[in-house]
């Protein structure tokens, strides 16, 4: 089915990093997206704009250039840069879900390239699966993932305790 018929496709705020106040704090700080394929799309943090509201978390940004069609669900409120689509499901889902349509999308990248199709063109008639159609191991190895994750997380954190407990050497 057409992606349009699942998310609402807006094109983001269209923000220039290098006009946006850098945050210094993370945690009042808003998620700048960008066309990056890493860090969840997140080029920077900044301050708020007092005349734009963020995009809430939850949703999922698709960088149009770039690295085209890397998508990601946005754990925190952002704004984009240009050429960044924003998708609002239009009916509830869950976190796997929006995880497996971002796949779904990547999985379209090999159809673009900087001389060939334009992703901002065809992106809300991309096909991608029907909500009925999504595969039941899913939302299994989303759950398994996240158990993989807060075990990491608690390992880190028990690494970071000792290590606060050792004394410093200087070499």
């Amino acid at each position: 089915m057409e992606l349009n018929k699942l998310f609402k496709v807006e094109y983001g705020n269209k923000f220039d990093l290098n006009k946006m106040a850098l945050s210094s704090s993370l945690i009042s700080s808003i998620a700048f997206v960008g066309r990056s394929g890493r860090n969840n799309g997140v080029t920077a943090y900044v301050e708020r704009n007092n005349d734009i509201d963020p995009y809430r978390s939850g949703l999922i940004t698709v960088a149009l250039g770039g690295a085209i069609l890397s998508s990601f669900v946005q754990p925190k409120a952002f704004y984009t840069a240009q050429n960044i689509a924003v998708l609002i499901p239009l009916s509830e889902m869950t976190l796997s879900e929006k995880l497996y349509y971002c796949a779904c999308i990547r999985a379209n990248q090999h159809r673009y390239g900087a001389f060939g199709r334009e992703a901002n063109r065809t992106l809300r008639t991309m096909l991608v699966p029907s909500s009925d159609s999504i595969p039941t191991w899913v939302p299994l190895a989303a759950e398994q993932v996240l158990e993989e994750w807060k075990a990491d997380l608690k390992r880190l954190d028990t690494i970071s305790k000792i290590e606060m407990d050792l004394p410093i050497v200087f070499l």
